[in-house]
């Protein structure tokens, strides 16, 4: 059976990525990782790559509807994502009750956008696999032999391997631009929605960005974990021979309903995540085709004092 569903995985990738590859306007490679904290915790390690298409005009895109407002423009994407979480205490190799399991994650994004220019709305469905199958135990036994960090000893209790499915439905909205003589400012707000077996949730979020000559994207906080694909919409050119910049800050509230590395196995007695605020803080460099961007994250809960995670995370956005 996970043969099965990793070769529909690749299939379904393959096909989407041959129809969209000759359209393709941009590339991302994201990096985010819990070693600011000086310690691997729950959520510790992510790597996404992902593609977005040029805008472009057509008539089955054009029929998906599209609330409260209608859109000039629409894009394919495509992403791909691998994710590791572990227990606090990686030096047990016994099972830890009370803790968040071992769990290595590949996930597959197909999305739509259909935006204009000051809102877009985006619809995307995940498939991935949970488990042993993934191999993220030997990508982050690779990683901590060549750094030199502690090997974590209780891989033989992670989450069993499982089919993951999503749908999500996104809303973004720029509230605010005004040009000054010494700079520009946005604010860009978003909505978004999970429905599956892999995450249950909603979220609404704000960021404000200040800056110089930087380009005309949608600079929304994006997704708790992982890339954040809206970035990369509404990029129409290569930017300046002159390096120019922003700074942005972001707050996210969420309610989460269920999200399977916390849920799913219910030996481990985890309480509910539920309630949790965001805050997420982005430098970002434009030069030529080139989209430079490091980011810090800090996630609280709002009725637990100890549930606090915070990471750091690079991307590389080249555009074609």
């Amino acid at each position: 059976m996970n043969l099965f569903i990793k070769t529909s995985l690749l299939t379904i990738l393959s096909t989407i990525f041959f129809t969209i590859s000759a359209q393709a306007q941009s590339l991302s490679l994201y990096l985010e990782n819990d070693v600011i904290d000086g310690k691997d915790r729950h959520y510790t390690n992510g790597t996404s790559i992902v593609y977005v298409s040029d805008s472009y005009e057509d008539d089955f895109i054009n029929k998906i509807p599209t609330p409260f407002s209608q859109t000039t423009n629409a894009n394919f994407g495509i992403g791909f994502s691998q994710l590791t979480f572990t227990p606090s205490d990686i030096k047990q190799n016994n099972k830890i009750v009370g803790d968040l399991p071992y769990a290595g994650i590949l996930n597959f994004d197909f999305f739509i956008y259909k935006w204009s220019e000051t809102f877009f709305h985006e619809y995307m469905l995940t498939l991935g696999m949970v488990g042993a199958s993934t191999k993220v135990e030997q990508i982050q036994e690779t990683f901590h032999n060549i750094t030199g960090n502690t090997k974590p000893q209780g891989w033989d209790n992670q989450l069993k391997d499982d089919f993951l499915y999503n749908f999500s439905y996104s809303f973004g909205h720029k509230s605010y631009k005004k040009t000054f003589d010494y700079g520009k400012l946005d604010i860009n707000n978003s909505f978004r929605i999970d429905l599956g077996n892999y995450n249950r949730a909603a979220s609404l979020s704000s960021m404000i960005r200040y800056g110089s000559g930087y380009t005309d994207n949608f600079n929304t906080a994006g997704r708790l974990i992982g890339s954040n694909e809206n970035k990369q919409l509404n990029i129409h050119k290569r930017n300046s021979k002159d390096i120019n910049w922003s700074i942005s800050y972001g707050l996210t509230y969420t309610y989460t309903d269920f999200f399977y590395v916390n849920d799913h196995d219910k030996s481990y007695n985890l309480e509910k995540i539920r309630e949790t605020i965001t805050q997420i803080v982005s430098l970002d460099t434009y030069f030529d085709e080139y989209i430079i961007s490091f980011n810090f994250k800090s996630n609280k809960s709002l009725f637990d004092n100890n549930v606090k995670s915070n990471w750091a995370g690079i991307s590389l956005i080249y555009l074609f």
